[in-house]
C-alpha cells in the first residue's frame, strides 16, 4: 500500500542513536565550545575517523597532517566542523537501516556530488560554502526515507537516478505520491536542523522548476541556498542521467540566470567534481566504480546530440514518408466511403416520388444507421418503412442495407405486412452480430381509400396528427434481431385528413444549443419534437419538411446522431 508522507507518524521516520542525535543537537547550539564538541566527536570512533580522512583529503588541501579532532577544530574552524559534523552524523544515522535491493552506495555518491557541487557554487558565488555542502549532501534524504517506507520499490532507483531532476521529480510523484523535497524537509524539521536547511530541501524544486525559471531572477534569504541545490542537482544528473546534454544545457541556462555564471564557470565547476567526489568517497568507504571525467562525459554528451540529430532527421524522413502512406490510404478509404455513401442514397427513394410522401436523412457520420423507403406495387398500394440500426459505423451501415433491401424484396412477394417482418426478424436473428438490433416501423397506404395497415417494433412511435389531436402508436414489440418466432400484429388506422410523421430518435435525443453560441441546453424531448410539427402543421408537405430541417440547423447539435423523417399526408 502507497504510504503518503502527509500520514507519516514521528515513530515511521528514522531516528538516529541517542549518541548520534546529542551529538547533532550540541551542534546546532549557539554556545556550543570546542573542548565539550571535540570530546563528543571523539567518543564515535567511525564518525572520528571519517572527519580525520576527510580533513587530511585533497578536499580541504592542508600541508601538515591533523592527527586528533582538536586540531581538526583548530584547522577547519568551529562553523565549518559543526557542518561537516552534522553532515556525517545525519548520514550515519540514515545508513544504518539497509533496504534490500537498493544501492546505498550509489545513493550517497550522487549526494556527495551534489555537496561537492552546492560548495563550489557557493565559492563562485561567494556564499556559504560549508553550509551549502551540508544541505548540498542531505537534501536527497527524502527519497531514502520513502525507499525506507516502500522497500519493494528499490528496483526503481536505476530508473530514476537515470532521469533529470524535473523528470525524477514527477515519477516520484507517480510512484510514491510524494516527493523527497517534502518529505527531506519533514525529516529534517523532526530532527530539529537548521530552519535554512528544512526551506532550502521543502524549495529546491518547485521555486525553479522549467515553468518558472525563464527570466533572470534575484535571489535573496535562503533562495539562495535553494537555488545553489537546485544547481548542484543538475551538476550530479550530468554525470548520472542519460539525457547529459540536457543537463549541461539546463544547468548552463539556470546557472546564468540565477547567479551570472558564465558557461566557462560551469565547465569548469564539473571538471572539478570527479576528482573530489572521489576523494570523499574514500574517506566515506563507499564502493564507486570508475568517475568519467568531465571530457569523456562531454565527448558523451556532443555524441547524443549527433544521434539525436540524426535521428531526428531520419525521424522526419520516416513521418514524411507515413503521411504520405497515409493520405494514399485516406484517399482509397474515402473513395470506399463514397461508393457506399453512394450505395446507401440509391437505397432510398429520391425526389417527390408520391404527392404524399415526402422524406429526408441527414447522417451524423459518412454513413448512416437509419433508413426508410416507400414505393408503390401494382395493386396501387405504397408500402413504407423507417428504421434505425443500434451502433454507428459501417457496421451499423451493412445492416442497414440488409434491412432495407430485406423489406423491398418481401413485400413484392408477400402481401401481409406482418408476415414480412416475421421473416425479416427471423432472418437478422439468425444473422446478428455483436448485439446489433434494428428498430423499425413499416406499413402500407392506400391512396384512394385512406386506409392505413402499421406496426412499430422496438421504435419511437409514430405520431398520427389532424385538427383533433394526436394519436402515439407505441411499439407492442422487441426490436429486430432480438427474439426470433414472434409474429407482429398490425394495426389498421385511417390517414383521412391526417399527417402521419415516422422520425428516428436523433431528433427526440438531439441536444438543443442555447441560441446565438455554442453552449448546450439539454434534449430536444417529444414534446420539443411535437412543438415542431404542431407550429408547421397547416404548411404544404415540401414547406413543413423544410420548416424542420431548418430547425435542425439552428437548434440541434449538430452530427449527434443520424436524423430521418418520414411524413405520409392523407389530406
Amino acid at each position: 500500500m502507497t504510504v503518503f508522507y502527509k500520514d507519516f507518524e514521528p515513530e515511521d521516520l528514522p531516528v538516529p542513536g541517542k549518541q548520534v542525535m546529542h551529538l547533532i543537537q550540541y551542534v546546532l547550539r549557539e554556545d556550543v565550545s570546542m573542548e565539550t564538541l571535540s570530546r563528543l566527536i571523539s567518543v564515535n570512533p567511525a564518525l572520528t575517523a571519517q572527519l580525520l580522512r576527510l580533513v587530511n583529503s585533497a578536499f580541504f588541501g592542508f600541508r601538515h597532517r591533523i592527527k586528533t579532532i582538536s586540531e581538526a577544530v583548530v584547522a577547519l574552524g568551529l562553523d565549518r566542523l559543526k557542518n561537516l559534523v552534522l553532515c556525517f552524523a545525519v548520514k550515519e544515522a540514515l545508513s544504518k537501516k539497509e533496504i534490500p535491493g537498493f544501492d546505498g552506495d550509489s545513493f550517497w555518491e550522487d549526494s556527495i556530488r551534489r555537496g561537492v557541487a552546492a560548495r563550489q557554487i557557493g565559492i563562485l558565488v561567494k556564499g556559504s560554502v560549508e553550509e551549502a555542502f551540508t544541505a548540498g549532501v542531505l537534501q536527497d534524504i527524502g527519497l531514502l526515507v520513502l525507499f525506507f517506507m516502500e522497500p519493494e520499490k528499490a528496483d526503481r532507483w536505476p530508473l530514476l537516478r537515470a532521469l533529470l531532476p524535473e523528470d525524477r521529480h514527477k515519477m516520484e510523484a507517480e510512484l510514491f505520491h510524494a516527493g523527497h523535497d517534502s518529505v527531506g524537509a519533514l525529516l529534517a524539521h523532526q530532527w530539529n536542523l537548521p530552519k535554512s536547511y528544512v526551506l532550502a530541501m521543502d524549495h529546491h524544486h518547485r521555486l525553479f522548476s522549467e515553468t518558472r525559471i525563464k527570466v533572470p531572477i534575484p535571489l535573496q534569504g535562503t533562495d539562495v541556498l535553494s537555488g545553489m541545490l537546485h544547481l548542484s542537482d543538475l551538476c550530479n544528473a550530468f554525470y548520472t542521467c542519460h539525457d547529459k546534454s540536457g543537463a549541461l544545457m539546463g544547468l548552463k541556462k539556470k546557472a546564468g540566470l540565477m547567479f551570472g555564471l558564465t558557461g566557462d564557470e560551469v565547465a569548469s565547476l564539473l571538471s572539478s567534481l570527479p576528482d573530489l567526489v572521489m576523494d570523499i568517497s574514500n574517506v566515506l568507504s563507499l564502493t564507486l566504480g570508475n568517475q568519467p571525467g568531465f571530457d569523456r562525459i562531454m565527448e558523451q554528451a556532443g555524441q547524443k546530440l549527433v544521434e539525436d540529430n540524426i535521428s531526428y532527421q531520419e525521424l522526419t524522413w520516416r513521418l514524411q514518408r507515413s503521411l504520405k502512406e497515409r493520405d494514399g490510404y485516406a484517399s482509397g478509404l474515402k473513395k470506399e466511403l463514397d461508393a457506399a455513401r453512394e450505395i446507401q442514397k440509391r437505397l432510398q427513394p429520391e425526389g417527390n416520388l408520391f404527392s404524399g410522401i415526402r422524406a429526408f436523412n441527414i447522417p451524423a457520420s459518412y454513413l448512416s444507421g437509419d433508413f426508410f423507403d416507400y414505393f408503390q406495387k401494382e395493386d396501387g398500394r405504397i408500402y413504407f418503412c423507417l428504421g434505425d440500426v443500434s451502433g454507428k459505423g459501417t457496421g451499423a451501415a451493412l445492416l442497414m442495407a440488409k434491412a432495407v433491401s430485406m423489406f423491398r424484396c418481401l413485400c413484392r412477394v408477400v402481401t401481409d405486412i406482418s408476415t414480412v417482418v416475421e421473416i425479416m426478424n427471423n432472418e437478422l436473428c439468425e444473422t446478428a452480430v455483436r448485439g446489433m438490433f434494428v428498430t423499425f416501423v413499416g406499413g402500407w397506404f392506400d391512396p384512394g381509400s385512406k386506409d392505413l395497415m402499421m406496426l412499430n417494433v422496438g421504435h419511437p412511435p409514430p405520431f398520427l396528427v389532424d385538427e383533433k389531436g394526436i394519436i402515439r402508436v407505441e411499439a407492442t414489440d422487441p426490436p429486430l434481431g432480438v427474439l426470433p418466432g414472434i409474429l407482429h400484429p398490425a394495426k389498421r388506422f385511417s390517414l383521412k385528413n391526417r399527417r402521419l410523421y415516422l422520425y428516428t430518435d436523433g431528433f427526440t435525443e438531439g441536444r438543443l444549443r442555447k441560441a446565438g453560441s455554442k453552449i448546450l441546453e439539454g434534449q430536444l424531448g417529444i414534446k420539443g419534437f411535437l412543438r415542431w410539427l404542431v407550429q408547421s402543421r397547416n404548411l404544404s408537405l415540401d414547406e413543413q419538411t423544410a420548416f424542420i430541417r431548418e430547425q435542425c440547423r439552428i437548434q440541434l447539435e449538430p452530427r449527434s446522431d443520424d436524423l430521418t423523417l418520414m411524413i405520409l399526408s392523407g389530406e
